[in-house]
């Protein structure tokens, strides 16, 4: 009797550590699940289109990828990478130009009230100036303050429409100081 009597306590001792090793293993997967979930709820990214005009035998258009963390509610900060196109046409035997001008920079964007937001974005530019017939793009750093209005939609996905104004006076004497987007971005 005694011998069955061990065997079943033995029995059970391994069947109740085996149940807690599972519980514990299950809750850690589930917080790691919990806690990436967390970080995908913080993350954003989208893409802008922007500065697009015609005038002056100049025709601009840019685009800028973008993402970031939201550091808490109703704050986001972020990086972005910018491409901007240039054509310019002359008339006569005078060149016409394709400019492709690039930059990076990073953002911190803060909601003031409800879809009203703040924006402050530091940029370096590599931007393309003709001088004498030539090409020389040269680096500058664009320093914008500004905000602008989120659209929101039934899902993750909303459109932003963005007003920016360059305030490093190096560059804004240089460059149109006016910076304006609509982006659409996920999880903003």
């Amino acid at each position: 009797m005694t011998k069955y009597y061990n065997i079943t306590l033995k029995s059970l001792f391994i069947f109740i550590l085996l149940i807690t090793i599972k519980t514990g293993y299950s809750q850690k997967i589930r917080r790691e699940k919990k806690e990436k979930t967390e970080l995908k709820e913080k993350l954003w990214y989208g893409i802008n289109i922007g500065n697009i005009s015609i005038g002056n035998s100049v025709f601009n258009t840019g685009i800028s990828l973008m993402g970031g963390y939201k550091i808490f509610d109703g704050v986001k900060t972020g990086l972005i990478l910018h491409g901007n196109y240039s054509y310019i046409w002359q008339s006569g035997n005078a060149p016409n130009y394709r400019i492709f001008d690039y930059g990076f920079g990073g953002l911190v964007n803060a909601t003031i009230y409800k879809s009203y937001f703040a924006q402050i974005e530091v940029d370096r530019m590599y931007l393309t100036r003709i001088l004498q017939s030539s090409k020389i793009q040269t680096p500058y750093l664009m320093t914008y303050i500004g905000g602008g209005y989120q659209y929101y939609s039934s899902s993750k996905w909303s459109m932003i429409i963005t007003l920016l104004y360059n305030v490093n006076p190096d560059s804004n004497q240089l460059f149109y100081p006016l910076d304006y987007r609509m982006a659409f971005i996920y999880n903003f």
